[in-house]
Formats: C-alpha cells, structure tokens, sequence
C-alpha cells in the first residue's frame, strides 16, 4: 500500500483546481495578517528611530516638571525656562555643554503661498552637533538674525532655494533669508512636517519668549555616570524642574506618537479576523465537499486496510499543506501589501511615518500560524467525519445532498440564538452594555452557524420564489440551493458576516453623525465659526484670530473655545474651556442646574450624565489634575444638559481664566462669531475673510461645514474599514464561486440529463447564476439584518454615556444590497459557463 502521506500529498495535487479558490482565501487572510503586523512594526520602529534621533547626541534634558508627559497621543506644552538656568547647570561638575533650546509653531511661507503640512509646522533654533538633530546638507547655519535654514524636504517640494526669502508666521512675523538647508538624521526632514531653524535670539523674538528658553540640553563630561550627573543637576536647580534622560524623552515622545500605530492596528487586526473568519467558513465548506465527493474513494481505503485514524491524518495533511503554500504566499504579498496599506491609510487622513519596512520573525511566525492553524483547524470537521464513516456505509452514500443537520446541532442553534436575541432585547431596553452587545452578536452568529443547515431549504423556497418567474431554471436553481442545506448556508452565512460588518458600520456612523449635527445645530447658534484648516485635537488656532475678529465692526460677539486634557486617576479626560460672559449670545445652553456665570470663580460645570455617574451634586468638589498645577479640586458650580455638552465637545466646561491658570497652550479651538444687526452675510463673511489673510490656517466655516468638519474622522475610518471589509466580501464571494464549482462536479450527470431532455446552454447558465445570486440575497437579508440589528444594540448601549438616535441610512444600504446581488451574479458566471461546456453524453455516462 502507497504510505499515506505520498498519497495525501498525490490527492492535493490531483485536486489542486478544487481547492485552488481555497488557496486564495488563506492567501488574502494571511496577506492582511502580515500587512498589517508589517505596516505596524515599521510605524513604531520608525517613531522609535525619529524621536532616538532627535535626542541622540543630549545625556540630559532638563524642562519645566509637569505632573504628565502627554494625553490622548498629545505632548502636554511646558512653560518656559529662565535664562539663569543654562549658567547654574553649567557650573554643575560633570557637564560638558548645556546649550538653551528654543522649540514652538512657526508656518512658512514661500512665494506669497503659505505652506500648511498635515503634521507640525516646527521652528526652532539652530544647534550644532551634538546637541542638534539637524545636519546641514547646503548652505550654511544661520549666524544673524535674519538668516534661516530650511528641512531639504520642504525645500525640494515648495522649490526653495538658497537665498530666497522665506516669511515665518509665530507669535511675530517676520521675514528671513535661506542660508542652508538640512536633513533629519538620514532623511531629508521630519515626516509631514515644515522645520525652520534660526538662532537662538530670533527663535526667542519669534516666539515671544523674552530671554526664556523651552529646554536646555546637557551633554555629561567623558567618564561622568549619567544617573549621578542627573542628580547633582536636580539638586543644584531645586524644585520645579524635570531632569530627564535623552532615552527616557525619546521613549516618552514615541509613546505617546504611537497611539494613532496603535488604534490602526487594533482596527486592522479585528478586520484581518472577519476576513480570516470568512475564509475559515470557506475552507470547511469545501473541504466538506470534496470529503463528500471522495466517499467512495476513502471507502476503497478503509477496506484496503487504512484505518480511520490515517484517513483523519490524510485529510489534515491536505489542509496542512494547502495552509502552508498560502501562508508563504500571504507573507510575499503582505510585505508589498504594507505599502499599500501605508498609502491607503493617508488617503483617508491616517498619516504614518514613511520608511523602509520591518519583517520581524514574529511576523513570520504569526503568518505561519494563522495560515497553517486557521486552514487545519477549519478542516477537522470534514476530516473526522470521513475517519468515522464504516466502508460499506461510505459505498452507499449518495454525494448529491447533504443533511440538515442533527437535532442535537438544532436544539443548540436555537438556544445560542435566543440567547444573542434576548441579550439583544435586554440591550434595546436600556438595561446593557457594549459588552453584552459583543457577547449577544456572538451568540447569535454561532447560532445562526448551528441553525443554517435547519433553515436554509424553508428560506431558499421563500426568498427564491421570484426566480419562479423565469421559469423551469429559477425553480431548479431554487431547490438546489434548498436540497443542500449544509454548503448553501455555509456559503451564504460567511458571506452574511461581511455585508453585517459594512451595513453595522454604516448604520453606527450614520447614527453618530446624526447625532452630532442635531447637537450642533440645535445649541449653536453663531452665524459663522472659525477654526483651523488642520483640524487638530487640541485648536491649532492661533489666540490672535479672536481679537481681530471681535473687533470688526461687522462682528457683534466672537466668543472662543480651547481644549485641553486632564487625569482622572489612570484615565485622561478632555475639557471644553468656555467665556462665559460671550458663550451665551452665540449659543442656546440649557442648563439643568446652576449657573453658567458661576464658572469665573475657578468652578467646573459637568454634563448631567458626568455628575450621575461621579455622584457628584452642586457644591461637591471634583478632583482634576493639570499637567502644569498638578491635582486641583474644582468646585462644581453648574450641572449641563447632556446634549448641550455633546455640542461643546466634552463632559468638563471651565472658564478661559480657569485654563490660562493651568495650562501653558495658548491655541483656540473654535471662535463663534455672531453678525451684527443690519449687516449682510456677504459683507460680514468679505470682512472676516479679509482679516483672516494674516491667519493662513484659520478658516471661516458656516454650521454645515463645521458640522462637516467634526464628523470628517468619522467619514475617514467608514470609508478605510469599508474598503478594508472589501476583502471579506471578495474572499466570501469566492466561497460561492467555489461551491458552485465543485457542486456541478458532483451534479454532472444531472446537468447531463437536463440537457438530454431539452434544457438549453443559456437555460443551465441562468439555472447557476440563479442559484448564485439565491445565495447572495439569503446572505443579504441574514446580513444586513445583523447589522443594523447590533448597530441599534451599540447606538442603544452608547446612550448611556451621549445622545444618540438610530438612523438607517436607507440608500447606502440599499447600494450595498445592489452591489452584493450583482456580485452575487458575476460569482456564479464561472461555475455557469463550465456547466455548460460540459459534454452531453460524457456528462450522462458519468457515475
């Protein structure tokens, strides 16, 4: 007898068309996997080497203390340092050099034309090596006061040139000649960023800094131990200063930049497991199959002497080697797929650092294990089945349809599935969580698995009965999906699980988005708002833009809005910090308690559902703590309207007299702007646009585009998570495509006779596109129930915490259900042209 591992590598190969589209799927999902460990690693490795750089050549940093680093991805802004400071480290023994650093926001302009980059528009002042980061790659260093250098890279793509005159935007303005431009360790300049560099003084005047400095960097003495150099530094200084390793600044900095690696990669990991779900479904399905198109084959071998042990091996083996040709394949694609994945992920806003990519073995470890594990363990069902079947019972089994399913397999269904639904129930009527939404979608999508095969012939029958109207082949097409319930739902349901990840998404961003423009426009009523182009976490706006506007006699009232982070025990908090004397004439606030007014004594107001949550009352004092003053109790003065809060962005409301005194940030949100009576729009807008021009990255906005402008992240995650679920729908239709291919091996001579008794090539074509698209509408209704079904669960357990309503954005459902009955339609045009090229008599003398 042939050893059985020949043979299960012979059956692979004999049946490599069967289980090419098999092969695909893993390939995809592995693909991902990789792609998305790539894209990662390289991301965080990139940071790592651009913040190490920045510090490489400082032992020390000494700054102002703060009580945290950064909140929300965001570096908290230090106040500055006294210039008295650099001579009291210098005379501290063991320092080689502490050279004052000047760093803040400074935007260049070239050519009359303002250069806005995604990221930082940096200024800074010049230091040499090995202090500096920067390298000249021309030119020369600034020595005067009107002399700047530029980032090669802002220079190479603004066409900057030395000797050209470059004009710097700060906190003063101010003209400057190029004399240099430099690198950023080896590239040409920081990533999605403009960098100027100029001397110290002119980094001071620029910023309005006075004689002060943001940092200064120290380099010990050959010989000198840092960690003691550290602490006779912090004694000679005193209190109120950080002195901090340049490793320890850069593994801060690179921390808090990786917050955005790290929510992509969390989002592109639970997306690479509905695609690795999806094809999981699909290898089972055919595994199942082709074990069930080989019943008399694997009989042969059991009354041959095999064992149900070596059949169990032998099919495993196939999976094994079918698991691993994809994942070496996956891994080949995924690194080029990184790439993609890094330009897809700008398209939509979501910017990464550019760079050589990393492999790390850990990648090829996970790809292996995904591919391989996920392709073997998906094909132990058909295996065991195949092992326990007696030979004689294998020679009398027809292939040609397949079980509903025990009734042990039902009764299990059912109940999985009344779990999911009453938890969802329990969800709808206010007494769930997000957590108990996860845990009802889960049981409902096994239950739905365990149900299928029950279901599906009742559901093909009535969801197929339009296919009646074409006739003979539409009711054929309708009873094949029915009489072969296992595949039919196993093919359908994987690719239910795509179009319920597209449709609970669409529906969850339409709901918020909803929600968040009712907010808006109900609470705010400013004719314009101003705020900047960037639309950055904290503002971006510069302090200025407030004054000019409000003193147009166009305007009646500019009233403005910051933003800043605060701790609650482990937690970070945003706050909205308001004028309250100004706020109410642009805005309509509600308040359920106290006084707006009463924020000027230093108080705090609250969101009613902050106040239920923290049992907080009028009177009771919260707990916050600033970066700059470290732990502040605030007393609570005032308890706002949920919805009104939601308009106003956060829970927290304080004055701008509350924020100045504890944060060093002076950047603006948002500037409400309210017209004066009797003047137009269009002379007020002209006005306001007018003294905008000194202000290139302040931008005047009416409520739509503002509403426009806060929703905007929502639209860049729907639309990557939308193209990325692309891929589950691809790999799902492939599982159609694939069954509909191996279902007329089996069915060849009953497509043999069809055609003997009359049926026509183009009759048999419909008859499998029929059944195609039979599928793809059970997949739809199964689907796109889920999800708008779970949407209303999260949109329900998210009303806890902000007001929301469900909108089902009926055209964009309707385009998704458009474009899975076509897909549908193309995944059976294959299987259908093979059908019917078949061979009439072949066909019908096949067994």
């Amino acid at each position: 007898m042939i050893p059985m591992w020949r043979l299960t590598l012979r059956n692979t190969l004999a049946r490599r068309a069967r289980l090419a589209l098999t092969l695909i799927a893993v390939v995809l999902g592995v693909t991902f996997v990789t792609g998305s460990l790539i894209l990662t690693d390289t991301s965080q490795r990139l940071l790592d080497e651009q913040f190490r750089t920045s510090t490489a050549g400082v032992d020390l940093t000494v700054r102002d203390a703060a009580a945290f680093d950064s909140a929300m991805g965001v570096e908290v802004e230090r106040d500055p340092l006294p210039a008295t400071l650099v001579d009291r480290i210098r005379a501290v023994p063991g320092v080689a050099a502490a050279r004052p650093v000047v760093r803040g926001q400074g935007l260049l302009s070239a050519d009359g034309k303002t250069i806005v980059p995604p990221g930082a528009s940096l200024l800074a002042s010049w230091e040499p090596a090995p202090v500096g980061a920067f390298t000249l790659r021309a030119g020369d260093p600034p020595a005067a006061d009107d002399e700047l250098v530029v980032d090669a890279d802002t220079a190479r793509r603004h066409h900057i040139e030395l000797g050209d005159t470059v004009t710097v935007r700060a906190e003063q303005t101010e003209s400057l000649r190029v004399v240099g431009l430099a690198g950023f360790g080896d590239g040409p300049g920081l990533p999605n960023s403009t960098v100027g560099l100029v001397t110290l003084p002119t980094a001071q005047h620029l910023l309005k800094l006075g004689g002060d400095v943001s940092e200064v960097a120290v380099v010990a003495a050959d010989g000198t131990d840092v960690q003691r150099l550290r602490d006779r530094v912090e004694a000679a200084i005193g209190s109120g200063y950080a002195v901090s390793a340049g490793q320890d600044i850069a593994a801060s900095s690179a921390a808090a930049a990786k917050t955005q690696v790290d929510h992509l990669q969390l989002m592109l990991f639970a997306l690479a497991a509905a695609a690795l779900l999806v094809g999981a479904l699909l290898i089972a399905n055919t595994f199942s199959i082709v074990i069930t198109q080989r019943t008399r084959e694997l009989a042969v071998l059991r009354a041959a002497g095999a064992t149900g042990a070596q059949v169990l091996w032998s099919v495993l083996g196939e999976a094994l080697l079918v698991g691993f040709t994809a994942s070496v394949a996956g891994i080949g694609l995924g690194v080029a797929t990184a790439a993609g994945l890094r330009d897809l992920a700008g398209a939509f806003g979501i910017t990464l650092p550019d760079g050589g990519l990393v492999v790390a073995p850990r990648t090829m470890i996970v790809a292996f294990a995904v591919g391989v594990g996920v392709t073997v363990f998906s094909a132990i069902g058909p295996a065991r089945r195949a092992a326990s079947v007696a030979p004689v019972e294998a020679m009398r089994r027809s292939a040609a349809a397949s079980a509903p399913g025990g009734r042990v397999r039902t009764i299990t269904g059912w109940g999985m599935t009344g779990i999911g639904a009453s938890s969802l129930v329990a969800v709808l009527a206010g007494s769930g969580s997000l957590a108990l939404v996860g845990a009802a979608a889960l049981a409902a999508i096994a239950g739905l698995a365990l149900l299928g095969p029950a279901l599906t012939p009742r559901l093909a029958r009535l969801i197929g009965r339009p296919l009646d109207a074409t006739g003979i082949p539409g009711r054929l097409a309708r009873e094949s999906a029915a009489r072969t319930p296992r595949r039919t739902a196993a093919t359908a349901l994987a690719l239910a699980l795509g179009l319920a990840l597209i449709s609970f998404m669409t529906v969850l961003a339409t709901s918020i988005k909803d929600s968040i423009q009712r907010s808006y426009t109900e609470v705010i009523t400013a004719d314009y708002v101003i705020e900047s182009a960037r639309n950055e976490m904290l503002g971006g706006l510069s302090h200025h833009v407030h004054h000019h506007v409000g003193e147009l006699p166009e305007v009646a009232v500019a009233s403005r809005l910051r933003y800043g982070h605060w701790k609650d025990g482990a937690h970070t908090n945003a706050l909205t910090a308001v004028d309250p004397v100004t706020l109410p004439r642009v805005t309509s606030l509600r308040m359920a308690a106290g006084d707006l007014n009463a924020i000027s004594g230093g108080g705090v107001v609250l969101a009613e559902r902050a106040a239920r949550e923290r049992h907080l009352a009028l009177g009771d004092s919260l707990p916050m703590t600033f970066s700059r003053t470290g732990t502040q109790r605030l007393p609570v003065v005032g308890l706002l309207r949920d919805r009104d809060a939601q308009a106003l962005s956060t829970d927290y409301i304080i004055s701008l007299d509350t924020y100045s005194r504890n944060y060093r940030e002076n950047m603006d949100a948002s500037v409400f702007v309210k017209v004066a009576d009797g003047v137009s729009d269009a002379a007020a807008k002209k006005a306001i646009t007018a003294k905008l021009a000194d202000h290139p990255t302040a931008q005047l906005r009416d409520q739509a585009a503002a509403v426009a402008g806060r929703t905007m992240s929502i639209d860049q995650i729907l639309g990557l998570v939308s193209v990325l679920l692309m891929l589950t729908i691809l790999i799902a239709l492939m599982g159609i495509t694939n069954t509909l291919a191996l279902s007329i091996i089996e069915r060849t001579r009953e497509i043999g006779l069809l055609r003997a008794v009359g049926m026509t090539r183009g009759q048999l074509r419909w008859m499998i596109r029929g059944e195609a698209v039979l599928i793809a509408v059970l997949a739809i209704v199964v689907g796109v129930g889920l999800g708008i079904a779970f949407a209303a669960g999260t949109v329900s357990a998210l009303g806890s915490t902000a007001e929301l309503a469900l909108v089902v954005p009926a055209g964009r459902l309707v385009l998704v259900v458009a474009v899975a009955t076509l897909a549908g339609l193309l995944a059976g045009m294959l299987p259908a042209r093979r059908a019917a090229k078949l061979d009439v008599l072949t066909a019908i003398a096949t067994s």
